[in-house]
């Protein structure tokens, strides 16, 4: 069964590199999204919607790293 047909379900596992995914930590049992920048054809338009809010909320150094991912593809 290809993803078309499972809709979305936990393809990953997310540890974050400050720890603080781990048990007791704030961010333990947090959900994430991953995108797949190199694959999924969706993925740099998501990435260019997410560095124009990411911009109107002020974090501009984020916006410019975020395109330029989305331009560069890495």
């Amino acid at each position: 069964m290809g993803d078309k047909a499972k809709g979305l379900y936990q393809k990953f596992t997310v540890a974050r590199t400050d720890g603080s995914s781990k048990k007791g930590g704030k961010h333990e049992g947090c959900r994430y999204f991953v995108l797949d920048i190199d694959h999924d054809p969706l993925a740099l338009h998501a990435l260019r919607v997410y560095a124009k809010d990411a911009r109107s909320a002020g974090y501009s150094l984020l916006a410019d790293d975020l395109e330029a991912m989305a331009i560069f593809g890495r």
